[in-house]
């Protein structure tokens, strides 16, 4: 094909319609996720592994608790900041809401192994 001089052509036409569509998708996504859709995902037991915390004591189930917490707040704390910027949402579903769901189903397997353990809590005291 021979292009003329002054005729952009049809790859950059391409190019300027698929920029467009996506530019389209990612405000769709964008004002999807402020609704309550995305916030009400189901996870099931998908995320976790049945079993995985059986082999632990009540102090360790304790510490790994504490250390979740402690991850929980810092994804939090991510996701605060990402949704300052203009693309926020849609980077917190793609790339923090995975993590978040993990996390929190390792806390609930992690307290239901404490309760079938007849842990007294998962909240470790001050090292004297």
């Amino acid at each position: 094909m021979v292009l003329v001089q002054g005729n952009p052509g049809v790859g950059r036409a391409m190019r300027k319609f698929v920029l467009a569509g996506v530019g389209c998708a990612a405000l769709a996504l964008g004002a999807c996720s402020t609704s309550t859709g995305f916030d009400k995902v189901y996870t099931g037991a998908f995320w976790v592994q049945p079993g995985k915390y059986d082999f632990l004591k009540c102090p360790d189930l304790a510490k790994r608790w504490m250390s979740d917490s402690d991850q929980e707040k810092q994804l939090l704390s991510l996701m605060e900041r990402a949704d300052q910027e203009a693309v926020g949402p849609l980077i917190n579903f793609t790339v923090y809401r995975a993590d978040l769901e993990q996390l929190r189903a390792d806390m609930v397997l992690l307290q239901q192994t404490s309760r079938e353990k007849g842990c007294d809590n998962l909240v470790v005291g001050p090292k004297k």
